[in-house]
């Protein structure tokens, strides 16, 4: 069984890597780890002929080149590390014509002299150093015929002085920028066509002294996601609208039901201030055009909170201006401190405040039939509600929400608790929750 010794790492006592070199034959090799001068090295070097998998990190130009000097013929799959900046190499003399799958972190390679025609997946990461610019990279893309992922992230290309026409992908089923300069992210997504059924992954920071509006900035990301909408109109989709703990980073992600319809998530850092202007941004895209009869599916997870209005939540209004027809929302606070007031835990009260109001005010999203909150515990917010609706009541009952299903998702609640709150909606649904 040759396939058994054929991994290998340069760490490995010699003695060992010469056994396993030895009958290992005539397998492909896997090697793996840190490369450094040593007569390991060269011995791997050796075989390079037979190198089928490679992941390994180098910290030494002297390595890097005769690494980079070898020819091989059966390499499929190449995870580089270069640890120090260098000048850009020809990897294995322009000769890998097996590749199928590069990962690159911080390395520069001759780009314009890469032909890589079975490249399936190409990642580059952290290249700040010899990045290619945008036109090479996409002349680059432009021969990877079968690519069906690509990643890039926290990567200098630079600026394209004069935008040339677009490229078109189209066997890409996964797309991830993260983090590139000001102004690449709008070139690559504007001048990259992709399949509408392509999964898109973009990362973006916000620069909150840019004279430029969060709508600008945001700009090219929305235009994905209008026209996803437009393809889910007459289907169920979702938008998923985030915000991680004091709302440095914002989430928003997009399914539609739509028939092999990828799915669009964009994570943005900024200033938590401009938290509900960004939410707000992604609803305003998915209602643009022709209004979808099966409204969306609201699902917000730690919606930001809103100084300016009391015991409301100003994201909710400003969701329904664009959505206004939407039937269904999920509410969910996984903060580890959510935002207290008078000593109490109010993002959940604060919600249906806003949504269903004690005085007879308009409220957002009239046609709102189901309610799912999703919480730690859910205790402090039923006794809340159930007091509140027992005071609107003068003959010592309960007044019901105008609400037809009121869906509980884990956390724990009192069995009374459960008794009352049935008597608020027609139908009270409990799914994975502890019942003290």
């Amino acid at each position: 069984m040759p396939e058994v010794w054929a991994r290998l790492s340069p760490d490995m006592d010699e003695r060992l890597i010469d056994l396993a070199l030895s009958r290992s034959v005539p397998s492909p090799l896997t090697i793996t780890g840190h490369l450094f001068s040593s007569s390991a090295l060269d011995k791997l070097l050796q075989h390079a002929h037979r190198w089928k998998y490679l992941d390994v990190y180098i910290d030494d130009d002297a390595t890097m080149d005769r690494f980079a000097g070898h020819s091989a013929p059966l390499l499929e799959e190449l995870r580089l590390d270069h640890l120090l900046p260098t000048l850009p190499t020809i990897l294995f003399n322009g000769s890998a014509p097996m590749l199928r799958i590069v990962h690159i972190q911080n390395y520069g390679v001759q780009w314009s002299t890469w032909v890589l025609p079975n490249l399936h997946e190409l990642a580059l990461i952290d290249v700040q150093e010899d990045a290619p610019d945008v036109d090479t990279f996409l002349k680059l893309l432009s021969d990877l015929p079968q690519l069906t992922r690509l990643r890039v992230r926290h990567t200098c290309l630079t600026n394209s002085t004069s935008p040339q026409a677009q490229i078109s992908l189209s066997y890409l089923s996964s797309l991830d920028l993260e983090y590139l300069g000001q102004g690449i992210l709008k070139q690559l997504v504007e001048r990259i066509h992709i399949p509408t059924t392509t999964k898109c992954r973009f990362s973006i920071e916000l620069d909150d002294y840019e004279s430029t509006s969060v709508y600008e900035q945001l700009e090219p990301i929305g235009q994905r996601l209008t026209k996803l909408a437009n393809l889910s109109r007459g289907t169920r989709s979702t938008l998923t609208l985030s915000r991680e703990r004091f709302g440095w980073t914002v989430r928003m992600n997009y399914e539609g039901e739509a028939y092999q319809l990828g799915a669009l998530t964009v994570e943005v850092e900024a200033y938590p201030r401009s938290n509900i202007d960004i939410f707000e941004y992604f609803a305003c895209q998915l209602g643009q055009g022709e209004p979808n009869v099966i409204p969306p599916f609201l699902h917000i997870i730690n919606p930001p909170w809103s100084p300016n209005l009391d015991n409301q939540l100003e994201v909710l209004w400003r969701l329904h201006n664009h959505l206004p027809d939407t039937d269904k929302i999920l509410i969910e606070d996984t903060m580890l401190y959510p935002h207290i007031k008078d000593g109490r835990h109010r993002t959940i009260e604060d919600a249906f405040n806003t949504l269903f109001p004690t005085a007879s005010f308009s409220r957002p999203f009239p046609g709102l039939s189901a309610l799912i909150i999703r919480e730690l515990t859910h205790e402090n917010w039923a006794h809340w509600i159930l007091e509140r609706q027992k005071g609107r009541c003068q003959q010592g009952g309960i007044d019901p929400l105008p609400l037809k299903t009121l869906e509980i998702v884990s956390g724990a609640i009192r069995a009374e608790q459960v008794k009352e709150l049935e008597k608020l909606v027609s139908k009270l649904v409990l799914d994975r929750v502890e019942i003290k």
